[in-house]
């Protein structure tokens, strides 16, 4: 994985968000503080960015570098159903969509190719109101947790927008069967620490290689970095769980990801650990072009082969993969295991034939 982006030098305060862009119709001081938060100038505007820039960095910097606020008008909180059945059907809330980070593999790249920047929504009167209908709804309990990190990182700027801050007190003090999971590559928890999520939150860091790090999750911080977060974060009584995800097949894969679990077994104790393979949309390749005409991902997607849509390892070697980061899990003493979007075949591949278990789940 030989890659390098040469990014442009750009004047800013904050890593991630070099301008807040505000839609007229947010509440003027909670905008005004987010921006101060960010120590950039707040700009009122009528409409959305036009999502131009022709080279790749201009095209990054103009989708990532902006933070937009902005009023939801659809549900903050819907469900995830898979069209293959190969993921429990979670609820996910939305208060983010896109992220800061460049991370070459993203789906989102191609989720938000309309919208491709990133979009914080700041009208948390109605995000208020549908958690308390989704407290008294008739939801069985291993659903009834939120997943903050389908559409976006939430805590990747949680220093700007400080919204763990809003949105932890307002589940533990106004709702009674409502818990929340933070699914992140952020060490940005310095908010988490101010506050008590009363067994209710848990807080999944999405962990890799170094060498996959290092060469395809720009701007995220080092593995080892997240890591120890998320130790500060357990030591703090927060519920950690990790994903390795998505699963790279290289040359030297095998030790990489042995040691990836052994750093994970040094520094914390997950509840959970769940594994997903590399698993781009057909279509995602042309949206890399654009922003990483270089990408190591492109000779990657060569060697995968078509499945419903999506492009995977041949069979045989994510079996391996996923087989081979079990077996070296278990040896860490670490038991409670899950595939991510699998199916009953890759499953038993692995070994893990025993209690089905699912990072997006109570």
């Amino acid at each position: 994985m030989r890659h390098r982006v040469v990014y442009a030098t750009r004047t800013a305060s904050h890593a991630l968000v070099k301008e807040i862009w505000a839609l007229r119709g947010v509440e003027a001081a909670r905008a005004e503080t987010i921006a101060d938060n960010a120590d950039v100038k707040l700009h009122w505007v009528d409409a959305l960015p036009a999502p131009n820039g022709e080279s790749s960095v201009v095209k990054l910097e103009q989708e990532r570098d902006i933070l937009v606020l902005r009023n939801r008008t659809s549900p903050f909180i819907s469900q995830f159903e898979h069209p293959l059945g190969r993921c429990a059907k979670f609820y996910k809330l939305s208060a983010y969509n896109n992220c800061n980070y460049w991370c070459e593999y993203c789906y989102l790249y191609l989720t938000f190719r309309t919208r491709p920047f990133s979009i914080h929504y700041a009208n948390y009167e109605r995000l208020f109101r549908e958690i308390a209908v989704f407290d008294k709804a008739d939801i069985p309990p291993r659903l009834r947790m939120l997943n903050l990190g389908e559409l976006g990182d939430p805590l990747a700027i949680d220093d700007v927008t400080a919204f763990s801050k809003v949105i932890i007190p307002f589940v533990t003090e106004n709702t009674a069967r409502t818990s929340l999971l933070f699914l992140t590559k952020s060490a940005c928890v310095d908010n988490l620490l101010e506050l008590d999520g009363q067994g209710r939150v848990a807080v999944s860091f999405s962990v890799n290689t170094d060498k996959v790090a290092k060469h395809l999750e720009h701007r995220a911080p080092p593995v080892g970095d997240r890591l120890l977060a998320a130790r500060r974060v357990q030591d703090a009584g927060y519920e950690i769980r990790l994903r390795i995800d998505p699963v790279f097949y290289y040359s030297t894969w095998e030790r990489d990801y042995a040691q990836l679990v052994d750093d994970i077994a040094d520094t914390v104790k997950p509840s959970v650990v769940t594994i997903g393979e590399y698993r781009p949309a057909c279509m995602l390749g042309n949206h890399i072009r654009l922003r990483f005409p270089d990408s190591p991902l492109l000779k990657i997607e060569r060697g995968l082969v078509k499945d419903h849509g999506k492009l995977r390892y041949p069979p045989e070697r994510r079996h391996a993969m996923f087989a081979h980061i079990v077996a070296r899990l278990r040896h860490r003493g670490i038991t409670r295991i899950g595939l991510c979007k699998e199916g009953a075949e890759s499953w038993r591949a692995a070994g893990l034939n025993g209690t089905f278990c699912c990072n997006c789940l109570l």
